[in-house]
């Protein structure tokens, strides 16, 4: 049975919902849009949540009845509009972001499987992106270095030890927005999602990168997207709990997946993400992406 959702952007979530009562701009741009990747619409509801962006359609019973799952390999093409600053290897390091958390949370619930005799069939597409600025993530990482190193100088290394996190600059921050739908065997649709998130000024990484926020994003929605589907429950909505061993070591330490059929995707970038993230250097240091071709 799966627990309560553990919801690594909970405090992203109330930091930015506080953000835009007070009218501070921290936030990227959300835009939901429409681009008919999906079989169907009229069914999508919107979410509940207050800060969220999301329309959703989950046939509980259907969902519940499914045991097997395929996984179709997101779909992100130049052609989506503010894709332009991002290359096709940094197009292809998002999808696989997006994949990699999807098939972790679905392993919760249901077998992972590579062929296409599945209950249900998964898949996704990008369908917009607003890149990271290089100017206000460059700026941000700068300035924590500065107050670190003043910091050692002033107090000694001993209690100065480490980079200073400081709110991002409220310049160019990311966003993205992605249309994924679950068919069963005979093509009708079982659940839906469209999903837009944004970066914000207090919990996003910043890294000198332009894919360095749709990354991190593509990483939420999987994990919201398979959240989702393992429960049929609104994932901005659910309550949030600590995440177990489990979670740590797969998601955030890089080790084995779960289910093996996940391990298509490639493992986390766990202790060379943490160090990469650290000194802001672009996400393709530390994911090395899919491990195999992913069907």
């Amino acid at each position: 049975m799966l627990s309560s959702r553990p919801d690594r952007r909970a405090l992203s979530r109330l930091l930015a919902a506080a953000a835009l009562m007070t009218g501070v701009a921290a936030c990227g741009t959300v835009l939901i849009n429409t681009t008919g990747s999906l079989t169907r619409y009229d069914r999508l509801q919107r979410s509940a949540a207050t800060a969220t962006e999301a329309r959703l359609y989950a046939d509980r019973s259907a969902l519940q009845r499914a045991k097997t799952v395929r996984i179709v390999p997101t779909v992100f093409t130049g052609e989506v509009e503010g894709s332009g600053p991002l290359t096709a290897a940094d197009r292809r390091l998002i999808a696989n972001a997006a994949d990699r958390a999807l098939c972790y949370d679905l392993s919760l619930r249901y077998d992972i499987v590579t062929g296409r005799d599945a209950d249900l069939t998964v898949r996704a597409q990008v369908t917009r992106v607003e890149p990271t600025s290089l100017i206000g993530a460059g700026g941000t990482i700068a300035g924590s270095l500065g107050v670190t190193v003043a910091s050692q100088l002033g107090v000694g290394f001993a209690e100065g030890i480490g980079r200073i996190p400081i709110p991002r600059l409220p310049i160019g921050l990311g966003s993205l927005t992605v249309e994924a739908e679950a068919l069963d065997r005979h093509r009708e649709q079982r659940a839906a999602m469209v999903w837009g998130g944004a970066a914000n000024s207090f919990t996003s990484q910043p890294r000198f990168s332009a894919a360095s926020d749709p990354y991190d994003l593509a990483g939420d929605f999987g994990q919201d997207f398979g959240y989702f589907l393992a429960t049929g429950d609104d994932p901005f909505t659910a309550p949030n709990t600590l995440p177990n061993w489990d979670r740590i070591r797969v998601t955030m330490l890089g080790e084995a997946p779960l289910d093996p059929d996940c391990a298509a995707y490639g493992r986390a970038p766990g202790i060379d993400g943490i160090v990469t993230d650290y000194i802001g250097l672009p996400p393709e240091y530390g994911d090395r992406g899919p491990a195999v071709p992913v069907r």
